[in-house]
């Protein structure tokens, strides 16, 4: 696999790593120094999961896509097409259906709270956008294995 293309995928994928992980240490901070610098701690999740719960989970996820950065760069194969498959199906239902929620939170759906909470929502759209990622390199890898 041509390293270009790996690394492509690989500084893709850290630039939203980088967005994620701004997003954990900003709503981190202020939960233990508040600052007026940042947005409340509030406005950093919409309050499904118990912030214990959802460190744990952003913990895995940062694991995870610095696992994929490395991989990318070295030109790593990645899972077979049933994992392409299903990595572009749900990161394009993901990706659909955070635009939706973001652009509802700001017209239609104003008035729900877990629609509003804008933040949480830009940085879902971070997700999606990092499993499209994701699919792609995983495409491409496969792509360049069978020479097609």
């Amino acid at each position: 696999m041509s390293r270009r293309l790996g690394g492509a995928h690989a500084i893709a994928l850290a630039a939203l790593l980088g967005l994620f992980l701004f997003r954990v240490l900003a709503q981190l901070a202020q939960a233990l120094w508040p600052t007026q610098v940042l947005p409340g701690f509030a406005a950093w999740h919409s309050g499904t999961l118990p912030y214990p719960v959802l460190v744990l989970f952003q913990a895995g996820i940062i694991a995870l896509f610095a696992w994929l950065v490395r991989r990318f760069w070295r030109g790593d194969r990645l899972g077979g097409a049933r994992l392409r498959t299903a990595l572009w199906i749900f990161g394009s239902l993901y990706l659909i259906g955070s635009v939706l929620r973001f652009v509802g939170g700001f017209t239609f759906a104003a008035q729900n709270a877990f629609m509003a909470a804008h933040l949480p929502a830009f940085f879902h759209i971070v997700l999606a956008s990092a499993t499209i990622v994701i699919a792609s390199y995983a495409s491409m890898r496969a792509k360049m294995e069978t020479g097609a």
